[in-house]
């Protein structure tokens, strides 16, 4: 019963895009503009993407993961399907398949920070890889629309590789730009702690004169 449902929804799909792309056509010989189109692919993508909430319910993830791309692949700018599905393939062990998702939605939308955000976290969180998650973070945060979370994660990634100097520097930023944002405070002043240990600490050809 479920694999007929899925089926259904994939021809619906199939056919609503077929019936769109022949429509696009008549439209482009006439003159006409992409409005009825772009209606009919909406509905679609709508239909489906409320239908992975019916599979959330029932745990059965793989499906989901399988509308996230059908729905990514015909609206590549509907940003959410590919952090639910990237998210739901860590679950399921596949980091490869989960980074290359998240990938392909900064390659599609390279202009939003979500997708930074969402790869970027998935080095932190799941992988451990702090220098990846630096270099994503790095990009995250020159995104126009990157907020206090992204400059957050550079920060605690800087902490993670030992880059305390830049940790500082981003807490700074952080407090400058946004000053009534939680935790920002305490974290600058670890920071500075642990920085001015550092700088007071005996250099190698201290600690070997000793």
């Amino acid at each position: 019963m479920k694999r007929s449902i899925l089926t259904a929804s994939v021809v619906v799909f199939l056919l609503c895009f077929s019936v769109a792309a022949n429509a696009a056509a008549r439209s482009a010989q006439s003159g006409g503009d992409s409005a009825q189109i772009d209606g009919i692919t909406n509905q679609v993508v709508g239909q489906l993407w409320d239908r992975t909430d019916y599979y959330w319910h029932r745990g059965d993830y793989p499906r989901i993961v399988a509308l996230d791309r059908i729905i990514t692949q015909a609206d590549p700018h509907f940003l959410e399907p590919y952090a639910t599905g990237g998210w739901l393939l860590e679950s399921m062990g596949d980091n490869k398949d989960a980074e290359a998702y998240y990938k392909q939605g900064i390659a599609n939308n390279p202009n939003r920070s979500y997708m930074y955000y969402s790869l970027g976290f998935f080095y932190y969180n799941t992988l451990h890889n702090y220098p990846k998650a630096v270099s994503t973070f790095q990009k995250d945060v020159k995104v126009a629309d990157a907020d206090v979370n992204d400059w957050k994660m550079l920060a605690h990634s800087y902490e993670h590789i030992g880059r305390i100097d830049d940790a500082v520097d981003a807490w700074k930023v952080i407090k400058h730009r946004y000053p009534t944002a939680p935790a920002v405070d305490y974290n600058l002043n670890k920071d500075l702690k642990l920085q001015a240990a550092r700088k007071a600490a005996p250099g190698p050809q201290a600690s070997a004169a000793r």
